[in-house]
C-alpha cells in the first residue's frame, strides 16, 4: 500500500494521474485498495497487500501477519484521495475503531494488533487518519501529545520514543501531529527555536540533509527535515539552492531519484525528493518571508548568499513550479487531492 502511495503520489505531484492512468485503471486501483479493507467485525482498517491470502471474515480469524496496519490505513486514504474515489465504500467506523484499538496506555500507538512497535511514527499516522476523517473522538489526543513531549530530546528535536536519539523522520512525525491536531501552540517559542536550529543544522553546507548528527546526506531527509521546518515557519532559512541542486543531481539515467550518488533509484526516495522540491518551489523566498522568523545561525555560509545565486535559485524555483504541484507538507498530499478529500470526508 505504501509503495503504491509513493507511485501514485509522484504522479499526483507531477499532475499526471489522469494522463497516465485511464479511468478503468484508476477504478481498478481503487478496487484493489478496498480489497485490503479489513471488515469491522475483524477490527477494521486496511492491510498492506493481499500477500496473506483472502481477507478474514466473520467465520475466519485474521492471521497474525495479515491484520490491518496503521501506516497502511493512512496511505490507503491518501491513495483513494489521489484517485478521486468517492469514499462510498469506506468503512469509516471500522477505520476509527482500528485507530482506537491501537492506542497504548502511555498515549502512543502500535503499528498493528499484537505488534510491539509503539512510537512517533504511528502517533502521526493515527493523527493524520483522524484529521482526514475529521473525527478525533476515538483517541486520547492529550495522552498522545504527552507521549510526544516525553520523546523530545535535550536538543529540541524528537526521537521515536522517550530517551531515544533525535531523528529527522520522528521529528517530522511529532511536529506534523501537533500541526494537524491544531496543537502546535503547545510548543513555546524557545522550543520552536531549538527544534528549528536542530533541523537547519541537519543540512550539510552546500548540499542536502542528513537525519541524525554525523550521518551522511540522504535525499529523503530533504523532505523530513524540510517539511518539519515548514511546519515551524523556518523553511525560509534553509539553503534552498544547495538542496535543490543536491536533489536534482541524484536523478538516475533510468529515471527516478536515489538516496545518494551512486545508489540505485527507488520509489520512496524519488517521491520524497520531488515532495521536497515542491516545498522549495512553492515556498516564499527568504527576502519575502512574512513570518518574521529570525534567521538561525547554522554555522555555514549558504550558497544562496554568493553573487548571482539568488537569481539562479529563483529561476530554478519557477521552473520547478511548472512541473510540481504544491503539497500540504504536514499531511504529505497535494492541495488538489486534499481538497477532494475534504469535500468527501469532512463532516459538515
Amino acid at each position: 500500500m505504501t509503495l503504491a502511495f509513493f507511485c501514485l503520489a509522484g504522479l499526483d505531484l507531477l499532475g499526471l494521474v489522469e494522463q497516465r492512468l485511464t479511468p478503468d485503471e484508476r477504478s481498478e486501483f481503487s478496487d484493489w485498495i478496498y480489497d485490503q479493507q479489513i471488515p469491522s467485525s475483524q477490527g477494521g482498517g486496511f492491510r498492506g497487500s493481499p500477500a496473506g491470502g483472502d481477507l478474514p471474515s466473520a467465520s475466519k480469524e485474521p492471521a497474525a501477519f495479515d491484520t490491518a496496519n496503521l501506516a497502511m490505513t493512512y496511505t490507503a486514504l491518501l491513495n483513494l484521495a489521489i484517485l478521486r474515489d468517492d469514499f462510498s465504500r469506506l468503512d469509516r467506523q471500522g477505520v476509527l475503531a482500528h485507530v482506537k484499538s491501537l492506542q497504548q496506555p502511555d498515549g502512543s500507538f502500535a503499528s498493528a494488533k499484537g505488534q510491539q512497535e509503539y512510537d512517533a511514527r504511528f502517533v502521526y499516522c493515527a493523527f493524520a487518519i483522524c484529521y482526514m476523517l475529521d473525527d478525533w473522538s476515538p483517541i486520547d489526543v492529550d495522552a498522545a501529545l504527552e507521549f510526544l513531549s516525553r520523546s523530545k530530546s535535550y536538543d529540541g528535536a524528537f526521537g521515536q520514543a522517550p530517551t531515544q536519539e533525535s531523528q529527522g523522520g520522528s521529528t517530522y512525525c511529532a511536529l506534523s501531529a501537533l500541526s494537524l491536531s491544531g496543537r502546535l501552540s503547545h510548543l513555546t517559542l524557545e522550543e520552536r527555536h531549538a527544534a528549528s536550529k536542530w533541523l537547519l543544522s541537519r543540512q550539510i553546507p552546500g548540499s542536502g540533509f542528513n537525519g541524525r548528527i554525523d550521518k551522511p546526506v540522504d535525499t529523503c531527509y530533504s523532505f523530513w527535515c524540510g517539511a518539519s521546518a515548514w511546519v515551524l515557519s523556518s523553511h525560509a532559512n534553509l539553503d534552498h539552492l544547495s538542496d535543490m541542486v543536491h536533489l536534482l543531481s541524484n536523478q538516475s539515467p533510468i529515471g527516478g531519484i536515489s538516496k545518494a550518488l551512486g545508489e540505485p533509484p527507488d520509489v520512496m526516495h524519488s517521491y520524497l525528493s520531488m515532495a521536497a522540491l515542491s516545498i522549495h518551489a512553492h515556498s516564499i523566498p527568504p527576502e519575502r518571508d512574512p513570518s518574521g522568523t529570525k534567521p538561525i545561525d547554522r554555522g555555514c555560509t549558504p550558497v544562496a548568499e554568493e553573487e548571482g545565486s539568488r537569481q539562479r535559485e529563483e529561476r530554478m524555483r519557477q521552473k520547478l513550479k511548472g512541473y510540481l504541484r504544491e503539497i500540504q507538507p504536514d499531511l504529505n498530499l497535494t492541495l488538489e487531492s486534499k481538497s477532494h478529500l475534504v469535500a468527501k470526508l469532512w463532516r459538515r
